[in-house]
């Protein structure tokens, strides 16, 4: 015979867990009512659940969610053909391949003084990691072409600091 003040094991619905908690309302024989003893919340009373089984649930609709955000709306073949064709995809699909394997904490930031080097690694401001592909050495400007993810940009290499920046190299 269950009586109010009583300890039983609960899920409670604060915590989320299965925990003891004191009876605090009865009506009819039965509890209505309990006060978690962990968080000391009066909670309905629910019977301990099965949290393998709630996590599992979980993780199931989580991977629902997921598969409808990545499931692609249906396409004619000729739309697919025309986005493989996109330079934007290739440039892209060039700079994933490329950029794989970099540890981004390897890579050198930008910077117009320093000399580049094709293959370098660089982490630009403005247009984030990217990867040198091509050096033009003609004087006066050295220019270096840098595949970032958005596409391809030039960069200054090897320029003389500025004026107002000289009192730092000094």
């Amino acid at each position: 015979m269950i009586r109010i003040g009583d300890v039983v094991e609960v899920y409670c619905t604060r915590c989320r867990l299965n925990l003891d908690a004191n009876v605090a309302a009865m009506a009819d024989g039965e509890i209505k009512k309990v006060t978690c003893r962990t968080c000391d919340n009066e909670v309905p009373y629910k019977p301990p659940a099965d949290l393998q089984q709630k996590k599992e649930q979980l993780l199931e609709r989580l991977m629902r969610q997921r598969r409808g955000k990545l499931t692609p709306k249906a396409e004619t073949r000729a739309e697919l053909k025309a986005k493989e064709l996109r330079p934007d995809l290739a440039l892209r699909k060039l700079w994933d391949e490329l950029t794989t394997n970099v540890d981004p904490r390897r890579a050198r930031v930008y910077d117009k003084t320093r000399t580049l080097a094709e293959k370098d690694i660089v982490l630009h401001k403005q247009h984030g990691m990217g990867v040198v592909t091509a050096l033009d050495a003609t004087e006066p400007e050295f220019l270096a072409t840098v595949l970032f993810r958005e596409g391809f940009e030039k960069l200054a290499t090897r320029q003389p600091p500025d004026e107002d920046e000289w009192g730092r190299y000094q």
